[in-house]
């Protein structure tokens, strides 16, 4: 094993390390015990056209697995804005994507900060969020700004396969679920597009 590949590893599991810690100090705040595999990233990556420019939004970066994934494969006039609140974990997802703005920010100030930024579309939304355990009113706000602003398609990964399939159909018209084994634990993504007209009627944050 090459140092290089050492220093690969370790900082693995230190990810790993952090992610279990994490997890047993916030319980479902934190989507998992363990960081996305890149078979999942690659899986939420689908909608990410490395042949022309866009404007891409990841809600729950984590250590930054998918960050890294969606910012490889994006056009280099791409602009990909990962939002993570937990400082520790944003640390790792900037380290893991220098080409990606990582901001320190909850999801309930997702309006103000896409306003600050003058994003009024996007092209497509990466959901790490552990989007079943949000309070009922963040939730319908996050999906009401993602019907205002989300461009054709939202990718949100789950480590309960199928199970919340029924929650996301309450919002988009097309949900596609694409079952990934080769996760720790085995999940998948839900490919989700169309907004419903519902989901934009929810008053959102000022």
């Amino acid at each position: 094993m090459t140092r290089m590949h050492a220093r690969v590893v370790e900082g693995r599991r230190g990810e790993r390390r952090l992610y279990l810690r994490k997890y047993l100090q916030q319980g479902r705040r934190v989507a998992s015990f363990a960081p996305s595999s890149r078979h999942l990233a690659a899986a939420t990556c689908r909608g990410v056209d490395p042949g022309r420019p866009q404007w891409l939004l990841e809600l729950g970066a984590g250590t930054g697995s998918i960050t890294r994934a969606a910012a490889a494969r994006m056009h280099p006039d791409s602009r990909l804005i990962a939002v993570e609140r937990d400082p520790d974990f944003a640390a790792l997802a900037a380290q893991a994507a220098p080409r990606a703005e990582v901001v320190v920010a909850d999801v309930a100030d997702l309006e103000a900060l896409l306003h600050e930024r003058g994003i009024s579309r996007l092209d497509g939304v990466l959901s790490g969020l552990p989007t079943p355990s949000l309070p009922p009113a963040l939730r319908e706000r996050v999906f009401a700004v993602l019907a205002e602003r989300g461009g054709p398609w939202v990718s949100q990964i789950t480590v309960m396969p199928w199970v919340y399939y029924g929650l996301y159909r309450r919002f988009f018209r097309t949900v596609a679920f694409e079952p990934v084994w080769r996760n720790l634990p085995p999940g998948g993504v839900y490919h989700c597009r169309g907004p419903r007209c519902a989901a934009a009627t929810v008053v959102t944050p000022g």
